[in-house]
């Protein structure tokens, strides 16, 4: 699909991963993590610029975790001048 990018939360890649099966496309690479202090990280892994960015999260045990990364997510999108970014919070 071009100039869409379609990325996966650390709470359920599982998910992420069988809507890009439907789609006929791979999750794009962003690396998420946790710095020492325990703030998350993230970093995304490709161009984003001009493109249409879906995000896709779930609500885990640790919700507040799992919100903070999407919005961290959808904030570095931002400053890649996405096009569009859709945050899909599937709550489980």
């Amino acid at each position: 699909m071009r100039g869409v990018q379609i990325f996966s939360g650390t709470s359920h890649p599982t998910l992420a991963k069988v809507v890009c099966d439907r789609l006929g496309t791979q999750p794009a690479r962003a690396d998420l993590g946790k710095f020492a202090n325990g703030e998350t990280s993230v970093n995304i892994g490709v161009s984003v610029r001009n493109q249409d960015v879906y995000i896709v999260q779930s609500g885990s045990e640790k919700i507040n975790d799992s919100v903070m990364e999407l919005l961290i997510m959808i904030s570095a999108c931002k400053g890649g001048s996405a096009k569009s970014i859709t945050g899909m919070f599937h709550e489980i």
